[in-house]
């Protein structure tokens, strides 16, 4: 009999019971959570919700806001969805 083991990286953090936490990035930078590798949708402390363009920039939702990863890590308090 043979046994496989898959296993899955994932970018966020796990609890002890199991559950997936979203990451947080603090504009105040008083968070030890690295800027993301993966390019991961946040949303701001106005509720408003980014996503990883392929121009290299995060937009919003409607199509108003560009900005970088560290124009939007400076500017708001992030949370991934």
């Amino acid at each position: 009999m043979t046994t496989t083991t898959t296993t899955t990286t994932t970018t966020a953090t796990t609890t002890r019971a199991g559950r997936v936490r979203p990451r947080v990035w603090l504009a105040a930078g008083l968070g030890a959570t690295p800027d993301p590798v993966d390019w991961p949708r946040v949303r701001d402390d106005l509720m408003r919700r980014w996503e990883p363009g392929l121009d290299g920039l995060w937009h919003t939702a409607d199509g108003r806001h560009h900005a970088t990863w560290a124009e939007l890590h400076a500017r708001f308090d992030l949370v991934e969805v």
